[in-house]
């Protein structure tokens, strides 16, 4: 057996494992990756047609700020049968994420009334800065209102930083959509870990 036809049976075993609906970690889908990267520099399939994103994904990418492991989340998570499908099928997830990445530009360096956005898309929280030094976390909302909470602890900012929580309900405003189990999401970090982390707050804009 040489090497690519051990490679190729190290894809199928992981397609198999993965279209039982077992979830697979990130560290393996990422060593699938390196994988995928080295047949095509051995020359492997280097002239195969690339295939269409999945309808819906471009809009997962987006909403996940070009994060790969908060876009897999969304595709575990969203009531959709052909994304969840996605999530399960390392090989054609490394695909898809590749041609996202390379097709879908991300804005980054967006600030307002001296606040960053956000990477994660939200449809409560535009973005928010914070100092470690004195535990002060500054929060503007997408209405425009602006938030200062003291002493916010570092390891409770990580937590609502990475939308670490869930999302408890359903529903969309005019800012975006969200869906019970959606993570990360930021809204659902912001009030859990923050809202009601009784931390003394004050409105400043």
């Amino acid at each position: 057996m040489n090497d690519d036809e051990l490679i190729e049976q190290m894809l199928q075993i992981f397609a198999k494992v993965a279209s039982t609906g077992q979830r697979i970690p990130v560290e393996i889908i990422q060593g699938l990756n390196r994988i995928l990267t080295y047949r095509l520099e051995q020359g492997g399939q280097p002239n195969a047609p690339a295939p269409q994103i999945p309808a819906g994904s471009d809009l997962l990418w987006i909403l996940s700020g070009g994060n790969r492991d908060a876009f897999i989340n969304y595709l575990h998570t969203i009531p959709d049968p052909a994304l969840n499908a996605l999530s399960r099928n390392p090989i054609e997830l490394n695909r898809t994420i590749n041609q996202l990445s390379q097709q879908i530009t991300m804005p980054h360096g967006e600030v307002q009334q001296g606040i960053p956005k956000a990477d994660l898309q939200s449809s409560n929280v535009y973005g928010f800065s914070y100092n470690p030094r004195d535990k002060h976390l500054y929060v503007r909302f997408n209405s425009g209102s602006v938030y200062e909470y003291n002493g916010v602890p570092a390891q409770v900012f990580k937590i609502f930083a990475s939308g670490a929580v869930p999302a408890k309900t359903t529903g969309q405003n005019q800012w975006g959509k969200w869906w019970k189990g959606k993570i990360p999401s930021l809204g659902a970090a912001f009030y859990n870990m923050i809202r009601e982390g009784g931390f003394p707050y004050q409105k400043v804009a």
